[in-house]
């Protein structure tokens, strides 16, 4: 059964083959005509085409169900309820940060806000207490520039990652600095103020104490920033008094203003889109790409095979064959040669060659296009000379043909120490990688003894 991508593009390529694809790129069918010889060029230009269009279709099909899965998802496990209501998790599940945006008939703005998870009850906290693990600990300068530019809140942690500790703190205001690291700036003196944070670290009784001194400076805030000011504080209230409930219920007013609460979720399907766009016009030029290194590969491969196929020609010129049946004997070798599992161009043209032979086309006409579609300049030379003393006995010939194998032998050899030397210097730097890491293996328990000294 046909892939029906495949059918897909065979359809639309042979509907809009008239208008788009009426010119055609004379690269590619060179490219074409050169790496497959014996098949029809216009047949393999059409394949080529269909081939690429089912690549970018089968692209656009997964990027474009990719993008509507990403944007059914990014509306779905919503945690913004109707009636401005936030779901709290259950004990043990977490908690879980949301970007919230509140809206106003005059302003709008993103609010992130952490959604703690519902807090136990006492015989429940009596039951887990023993299972509960220690949170990460932070910085508590949080967004201020340091402890002694503050003009934010702070984030002033209850417990420490990896020690078995819980943190409470206490300031001399409590007025400016509360223990949950909230700062009121208002009426501020200029100069600042300075206030001693102290946290008390228990492990079932209280085990040290830290003092850290601050600096509190005044912040102007317009009208749109104390709203939304007084709005985070409404938010850290409402969650406050509503600790054990399952869902916390957000204020619909503040400060006269009526809040439109909506969640704000990032949605990357137009994103997926534009990478399936670019991931289409990729598809098809590495497709072009591909070609264009598959015939640079059939160049060399022409110009490895020929002073093999030189040796060849003057061996069966000597032992008495025209050139017809040389040629049609070496076509017939790389035909039958079991060893050779890979595509072999210049076989190809040789079967080229012997079918023009065998459909009556002159001798001299088939060894010039013979050498033209080889491309290679030995092979348009070889070619010429093929042509040129075809009428003139094989004497010469030979002597000219053993002065080519010798010349392209050279060559061969030529080319073999050049690609030795490309090797050598793509291979120098893992080469350097393993000298460095030998000297530190050798140079480390030397510098351990040292150290030990």
């Amino acid at each position: 059964m046909q892939n029906p991508f495949s059918m897909m593009a065979e359809s639309i390529y042979r509907k809009l083959k008239p208008a788009v694809f009426k010119k055609k790129n004379p690269r590619l069918a060179k490219e074409l005509s050169l790496l497959y010889p014996l098949d029809n060029t216009e047949k393999m230009y059409d394949c080529f085409q269909i081939r690429r269009l089912k690549s970018i279709i089968v692209i656009l099909t997964a990027g474009a169900t990719f993008a509507a899965v990403l944007h059914l998802c990014s509306g779905m496990d919503r945690q913004l309820a109707e009636g401005g209501q936030l779901v709290r998790r259950e004990s043990g599940e977490g908690d879980y940060k949301i970007t919230l945006r509140a809206s106003t008939e005059d302003w709008s703005r993103k609010i992130p806000f952490l959604v703690e998870e519902r807090c136990l009850t006492e015989k429940e906290q009596e039951a887990l207490l023993n299972k509960l693990d220690t949170l990460l600990p932070d910085l508590i300068k949080k967004e201020n520039k340091d402890l002694y530019h503050v003009t934010g809140d702070l984030n002033l942690m209850s417990f420490v990652e990896g020690y078995p500790f819980r943190l409470t703190w206490s300031s001399t205001n409590s007025e400016r600095v509360d223990r949950n690291g909230n700062v009121n700036l208002t009426e501020l003196p200029e100069e600042g103020e300075r206030i001693e944070l102290t946290a008390r670290v228990y492990d079932g009784k209280e085990s040290a104490s830290y003092t850290y001194e601050i600096r509190l400076l005044p912040e102007e805030l317009n009208e749109e920033e104390t709203f939304f000011r007084e709005l985070e504080k409404a938010l850290e209230k409402a969650d406050a008094e509503q600790k054990s409930r399952n869902q916390i219920f957000l204020p619909g007013s503040l400060l006269g203003n009526e809040i439109i609460w909506e969640e704000n979720r990032i949605n990357s399907s137009f994103f997926l889109l534009i990478l399936t766009f670019f991931g289409c016009l990729f598809a098809g030029k590495e497709m072009e790409n591909d070609l264009e290194r598959n015939c640079k590969k059939r160049e060399r491969q022409l110009l490895m095979d020929y002073p093999g196929f030189v040796s060849k020609l003057r061996m069966y010129l000597s032992a008495g064959l025209t050139m017809k049946n040389a040629f049609v004997r070496i076509a017939s070798d790389y035909a039958d040669n079991p060893v050779q599992k890979k595509k072999h161009y210049l076989g190809e043209e040789m079967k080229m060659a012997c079918f023009q032979l065998e459909n009556g086309v002159m001798e001299e006409q088939v060894y010039r296009e013979w050498g033209r579609r080889c491309g290679e300049m030995r092979y348009r030379r070889l070619s010429f000379l093929l042509s040129v003393h075809l009428k003139q006995g094989n004497d010469q010939l030979l002597v000219l043909l053993s002065e080519e194998a010798d010349s392209a032998q050279e060559d061969r050899r030529g080319m073999a120490r050049k690609a030795g030397e490309e090797a050598g210097t793509k291979l120098l730097l893992p080469m350097m990688m393993m000298l460095l890491v030998v000297m530190f293996l050798v140079l480390l328990p030397a510098y351990m003894d040292f150290g030990g000294i």
